[in-house]
């Protein structure tokens, strides 16, 4: 029996998204986030790291997101995680703040500066604190929350465990959702979806195709493998009670690695730190 491809899978993601072919797909999920926050929907998209098998092959334990900029110069960045918690709500915050400084290079302007949205699909609960399966942060005024400072910041959340089914949709957006947290399974909502949407159609060709694409499903698992490596050598440092956090558990798993002779190569795979940042670790090491 052929193994189930995960939808929300961040390299089918990267596949779906992230291709020029299919930047109608890219441009229909972006708007339909947009339009589910009361916000003005874009006209056009062009993917900036467009999907590249051997890269892929090459970069299976790198974060897989995908960019791409609107008609009026604004950086789109969407990215999947499938497990996390309280503490994803930093790391976003600090995603975009590297994509938002990164566009200034030393004597440009500061008017130069585009927004950026940051889009997290998640396959997990984030904002435990709230119902609602889609979320959008921005800078607001604490007295005036109608007031915003600025559109340059904008944080948006979706949360698929939140998404319950339905057979009438509201928007695009739950649409898109259903899509992502169901598609590949028999569902009587996927079928009404796709028979009623071109784009949802042809969304289902691009999963088809991938599925039954024997490179992709090996990318594909060799990617699920290199998460599930990186998850056990985090719940390892958890379990060893490593005060300082989760990314210093790994850092101290790398330490006890070059300690015992392990190549900086291995380490990098298993851990996810680049090799400059395991350097750094070896005199801590000896």
């Amino acid at each position: 029996m052929a193994t189930y491809i995960k939808p929300w899978a961040d390299i089918f993601i990267r596949y779906l998204f992230g291709r020029q072919a299919n930047e109608k797909l890219l441009l229909s999920f972006t708007n339909a986030v947009l339009e589910d926050s009361d916000i003005p929907t874009i006209v056009s998209l062009e993917i900036k790291n467009p999907f590249n098998l051997a890269e892929e092959v090459l970069d299976k334990e790198s974060t897989l997101d995908i960019k791409a900029t609107d008609e009026n110069g604004a950086m789109y960045d969407i990215e999947v995680q499938s497990c996390g918690d309280a503490v994803f709500r930093n790391r976003s915050l600090y995603y975009w703040a590297k994509n938002y400084g990164a566009q200034l290079d030393r004597g440009d302007q500061y008017a130069e500066l585009k927004p950026v949205i940051c889009i997290n699909i998640l396959n997990f609960v984030l904002i435990k604190e709230l119902p609602a399966m889609h979320t959008c942060f921005m800078l607001l005024e604490k007295d005036n929350p109608d007031y915003v400072l600025t559109r340059h910041c904008m944080l948006h959340f979706l949360e698929l465990p939140k998404m319950n089914k339905k057979k009438n949709f509201s928007n695009n957006l739950e649409r898109w959702l259903t899509f992502l947290k169901s598609e590949g399974q028999e569902d009587e909502t996927m079928k009404v979806i796709i028979n009623d949407d071109a784009i949802f159609a042809k969304a289902h060709e691009e999963y088809t195709t991938f599925t039954q694409d024997d490179r992709m499903r090996e990318l594909y698992e060799a990617r699920e493998k290199a998460l599930k490596d990186r998850n056990t050598l985090l719940r390892i440092a958890e379990e060893r009670g490593i005060e300082k956090g989760r990314e210093e558990g790994i850092r101290e798993n790398a330490r006890r690695m070059l300690g015992d002779g392990v190549p900086m190569n291995t380490i990098a795979k298993y851990t996810g730190l680049s090799i400059p940042e395991i350097e750094s670790l070896r005199n801590t090491a000896d």
